[in-house]
């Protein structure tokens, strides 16, 4: 397929295209296929003997214990594959990925549980910016919107997939075999690389800031800790949240003054960018705290793993269909149109979830509802943030917003389990009441800020289509009469058009220019130097 070359782009042949996207949207899928097998098995886990002992705060780290890495290390990640070669960084990353799989299923203890997930967060913080950043680097400009559409809807895939088949593996196997198609597809990914185009790399050299990415990982684990431990620990935690500010502040110290930085700064001197930072940030807060409520809340009712399984799908039946929709109507709509849906989607179907005492029809409408709303959430947050860099910086911008939405993720999975385990209202679902209400309030957060960012966008219909062309039409009535006036003095005295007196027929200023009055006139053309031939003939 031949495509003309665009600014920032290069021409791929078809089967370039297809591996890009092919392997792009894997990545999606293993990635977030990943983060609910996790889901699950906090479910499961919740509700065996070894992990009913446990308070839910410890249980979440299973998925926090991933969170962690990919966010701290998706804009180093991203900044490492626009140096180095975004198909390099992303082999690497699925080795890793595939390795720390590996040791999650056959490690027993707990502390090394984590330390795998671990390893495999890592993993995922370099697959996802190298995968989207040579997406977008090889293809032309007008398929990149349908690319971040693919790529996001992916995501909704293997929610999908997991979900549809993890009750099964959960029910007959046991938690640890959620994890196995990682490993499948991470080692199927792998050896699709060899067929990618290598990707172009940035003019800058040097070793990337690792003491910056380091104190990033630690302050955002810290924040994690910080909330996951806050009733436990009282007060205590004052003291983890100033030292969490304190790592932070010295990331971005790093980020200043070193040459190549873990967090690309130029990226937050783009207003664009920033608002779209935030968008995406609030949104994984949303779609992994409602992620993690969902499953505990169908095991709470007694529902065995293969019917939570059933009651689950078709909210990732509508997040892949809506992903896919979306990605065409951005374009019409706009990111932040599409933002603005889905929060209002996904907070109006929490508080349909709360008016009612249990699973019911309404229930699975809502379960759809929240699908579509993630569905528009997920390219439309793709969107705002990516698009908004340069394309040397796409990958660096891919895991910024990618780090965004795994910090929310983190941050969201650990204000519920407090929720579940401290609840703040009454009745027999108390905690998971409560934390359906703080998703609301979340939901109205995401949906302010995008209509914010809608409003300010909008144009003055005034100043486009009346003030930019009454503006334009006096200019051109001056020039012309400045060229009637050199023309005129050319001619012969006795041909001359005599001059029109405008003072004598106002109806034609106001015909030209109704706010002729709040102008300055400009001064009536005179002669110009061609002046002295007039009258000589030839």
């Amino acid at each position: 397929m031949r495509s003309s070359p665009a600014r920032g782009t290069s021409t791929v042949d078809r089967r370039h295209a297809v591996m890009l996207r092919l392997v792009g949207a894997g990545v999606m899928l293993t990635v977030m296929a990943d983060t609910t097998a996790t889901t699950l098995a906090v479910g499961v886990l919740r509700y065996t003997p070894a992990g009913a002992a446990m308070p839910l705060g410890d249980l979440v780290w299973l998925t926090s214990a991933a969170f962690i890495p990919i966010a701290a290390l998706l804009a180093t990640a991203g900044r490492w594959a626009d140096l180095c070669g975004r198909r390099r960084v992303l082999a690497v990353g699925l080795v890793v990925f595939v390795l720390g799989g590996i040791a999650t299923v056959l490690v027993d203890s707990w502390s090394y549980v984590l330390a795998a997930r671990a390893v495999q967060g890592a993993g995922a913080a370099a697959m996802i910016p190298a995968s989207l950043g040579l997406l977008l680097g090889e293809l032309p400009e007008s398929q990149r919107r349908g690319a971040i559409a693919l790529w996001s809807s992916a995501s909704g895939l293997g929610c999908l997939l997991m979900q549809a088949g993890g009750g099964w593996l959960a029910a007959t196997v046991g938690w640890r075999s959620l994890f196995v198609p990682d490993v499948v597809i991470g080692v199927a990914l792998l050896i699709a690389c060899v067929g990618l185009p290598p990707g172009r790399r940035a003019g800058a050299r040097g070793v990337p800031d690792m003491l910056g990415a380091w104190l990033l990982a630690a302050g955002i684990a810290v924040i994690v800790l910080a909330i996951s431990k806050a009733m436990a620990w009282g007060m205590d935690v004052v003291w983890l949240a100033l030292a969490a500010l304190a790592l932070l502040g010295g990331a971005l110290a790093q980020a200043k003054h070193h040459r190549l930085p873990a967090i690309d700064l130029a990226l937050w001197r783009r207003p664009r960018f920033v608002w779209g930072w935030l968008a995406t940030w609030g949104f994984g807060a949303l779609s992994y705290g409602l992620l993690t409520v969902q499953p505990l809340y169908l095991l709470h009712l007694g529902y065995p793993m293969l019917e939570v399984a059933m009651w689950l799908t078709p909210t990732s039946v509508a997040v892949v269909v809506t992903s896919f929709l979306a990605g065409r109507l951005v374009k019409r709509v706009g990111a932040y149109g599409l933002i603005y849906a889905g929060s209002l989607l996904c907070g109006g179907a929490c508080v349909l979830v709360l008016t009612q005492a249990g699973p019911t029809v309404w229930g699975l409408v809502a379960s759809v509802v929240v699908g579509v709303g993630v569905g528009a959430l997920a390219p439309g947050t793709s969107v705002a943030t990516t698009l908004a860099a340069r394309p040397h910086q796409y990958a660096s911008a891919v895991g910024a917003a990618t780090m965004a939405r795994m910090v929310g993720g983190a941050v969201g999975v650990a204000v519920v389990s407090v929720v579940i385990d401290h609840p703040f209202m009454t009745g027999p679902f108390a905690g998971l009441a409560g934390a359906l209400a703080l998703c609301v309030a979340i939901s109205v957060l995401i949906g302010a800020l995008a209509l914010t960012k809608i409003t300010r966008l909008r144009t003055d219909p005034g100043d486009v289509m009346i003030k930019v062309p009454r503006r334009m039409l006096l200019e051109l009535r001056m020039t012309l009469a400045t060229v009637a006036a050199e023309a005129d003095a050319l001619l012969p005295v006795e041909t001359r058009t005599p001059p029109m007196d405008t003072a004598a027929d106002p109806a034609m200023d106001l015909a030209m220019d109704p706010a002729m009055d709040a102008v300055p006139r400009q001064r009536a053309a005179e002669p110009g130097p061609l002046a002295s031939t007039r009258g000589h003939t030839n």
